[in-house]
């Protein structure tokens, strides 16, 4: 399946030629890998900034040199939105280093995974992406993506006024939806119930 996306690693022992990271990107080679940081800050930004892009997050647990940890930097992004997929990596076994309480809050996630970095489960990385790949087949904001790549004459287009008059352009929706703001997810859901009343009607 060829899909334009990022792919995205904090980790502060991951660099470019790790074997980790080259496997990976044999094997989705459509994927833009200029995205990893060893400093778990610069990864965050450079997430935040991009969130109206298709993105997969391979963060690390535990950073040797810095206090944050990834359970903070995961925090840090889902305060800006819920859909971006993160796969949370750690070389410590769960219920031995990591705290139960902190592995409960992990687990609560959405569009969460976890990998045992100590058996470098390559494979198993594969199974997630791939899983990814087919989610943003049919997720909202994916669907729209897809569209306005189609359509680039539709990007700047005003596809939502609020009651206010506050105009919102198609590109604008696609970072409100990813940002899962109040704008965001008054339009998914308006948006959906249009076409279920669409269905019904042509049924009739």
């Amino acid at each position: 399946m060829d899909m334009n996306f990022k792919i995205v690693f904090i980790d502060d022992n991951l660099t470019e030629k790790d074997p980790f990271v080259q496997n990976i990107r044999k094997k989705f080679p459509h994927a833009d890998y200029n995205n990893i940081f060893q400093n778990p800050k610069e990864g965050l930004d450079f997430v935040l900034e991009n969130l109206n892009n298709r993105m997969i997050v391979f963060l690390d647990w535990k950073f040797d040199v810095f206090e944050t940890t990834g359970l903070d930097v995961l925090q840090s992004i889902r305060e800006k939105t819920s859909l971006l997929y993160v796969i949370m990596m750690s070389a410590n076994q769960l219920g031995s280093n990591i705290n139960p309480a902190s592995i409960v809050q992990m687990m609560n996630e959405e569009h969460f995974f976890y990998i045992d970095r100590s058996n470098s489960d390559f494979n198993t990385s594969v199974e997630i992406i791939n899983k990814i790949l087919k989610h943003w087949q049919t997720d909202f904001d994916c669907v729209l993506e897809d569209w306005l790549v189609k359509h680039p004459e539709d990007n700047t287009k005003e596809a939502y006024r609020t009651l206010k008059g506050n105009s919102y352009t198609w590109n604008d929706i696609l970072r409100e939806l990813r940002l899962q703001s109040e704008i965001g997810k008054s339009f998914e859901k308006m948006t959906n119930e249009f076409y279920i009343y669409q269905i019904n009607r042509s049924k009739k």
